[in-house]
């Protein structure tokens, strides 16, 4: 019996939502240990060569190593992801499994410890431990960049972990350590404890619930990721000297135990930084005004007066009569320009 018009209609919309759904329902974060070197997954923090990096350094690329999200609903694009486990178990639907791999390579770390001491309010020892970390040196006076936390502590669990991470910011002249890993408005750190919603576990009560992003346990076939649930996009941010040398390490742990790992994102490219000539001034008949790019010699520099060139190749650059002054800097592909206007 053949099939009227209507029907074979009807047959081509059900097959065609059926693929859509199988489409939408398969889009998931895809994770990389292998192809990138530790040097690679800086430049992806960074986004630029404006800022000078050494002494790279990470835990293993079994819990360090790149992310993208392979266009899901995954609300950072691409970046890095450290994990208290194995990265490569954070990709595909949220399936219930794998969440018990133990991290290598991490050993301990102080600062973090105290910080989960601090956080709990009990001395329960940080394990698999994971870390990104190198030296740089900031052209300007502050920088930042996104990210967010997810964990499969979340709901069961999320009463009694307090699985935590920290961005530790070290200046190495005076080796005073801060966390930029915080609660927006607040010197706390971002653990399962500071950031969960009661919803999903009635036994304790919510902390900060309009920081918490998604629950993937109740509907597994909309997940982008193999996590219970995570955050939504914070950032870290500080003020920095500029041309002064500091170490940042991103770093995460479980807490108490090896069960039930968690993961943190950080958006590539996010890290901003900018040359800063200042704010625009106003200067009296026969005053001068110093526009100083705080930089060095092994930039180079063009200054600009109402879009031509003045002065010479120097960082520094003295101003007596009114205009709109910039400058261009570059060094290899780095390229840096600020505007400021003298009236």
């Amino acid at each position: 019996m053949s099939n009227s018009p209507k029907d074979v209609i009807m047959k081509k919309i059900l097959q065609a939502l059926l693929l859509f759904s199988a489409v939408s329902f398969s889009q998931t974060i895809t994770v990389d240990n292998t192809t990138n070197s530790p040097a690679q997954l800086v430049d992806l923090l960074l986004g630029n060569s404006c800022v000078e990096v050494s002494n790279i350094s990470i835990s293993s690329n079994q819990s360090v190593g790149y992310f993208n999200q392979n266009g899901s609903s995954f609300p950072i694009n691409q970046g890095l992801i450290l994990r208290s486990g194995n990265i490569l178990d954070t990709q595909g639907l949220y399936s219930g499994l794998n969440f018990r791999i133990t991290a290598s390579g991490g050993g301990t770390d102080a600062f973090l410890q105290n910080l989960s001491n601090t956080s709990s309010g009990t001395t329960a020892s940080l394990q698999d431990l994971s870390f990104l970390q190198f030296d740089f040196v900031p052209i300007s006076s502050s920088f930042s960049f996104d990210f967010l936390f997810a964990s499969n502590e979340y709901g069961q669990f999320q009463c009694l972990s307090n699985d935590i991470f920290a961005f530790e910011l070290t200046n190495i002249a005076t080796g005073v350590t801060t966390n930029l890993g915080v609660i927006p408005a607040t010197s706390n750190p971002v653990t399962v404890k500071n950031i969960k919603n009661s919803i999903y576990n009635s036994t304790c009560s919510s902390t900060n619930p309009s920081l918490f992003g998604v629950y993937n346990v109740g509907n597994p076939a909309a997940s982008t990721l193999n996590m219970r649930g995570h955050t939504v996009v914070l950032n870290a941010s500080s003020a920095v000297i500029p041309n002064t040398a500091y170490t940042l390490k991103l770093v995460i742990a479980d807490y108490g135990d090896t069960d039930y790992d968690s993961s943190v994102f950080i958006s590539g490219g996010s890290f901003t930084n900018s040359l800063n000539l200042g704010s625009d001034q106003t200067i009296c008949a026969g005053n001068s005004f110093l526009l100083d790019t705080q930089l060095d010699a092994t930039y180079t520099y063009q200054w600009f007066q109402d879009g031509n060139p003045v002065g010479g190749n120097t960082p520094s650059y003295t101003v007596n009569i009114p205009g709109t002054y910039s400058v261009e800097v570059t060094k290899g592909s780095c390229f840096l320009t600020d505007t400021v206007v003298i009236n």
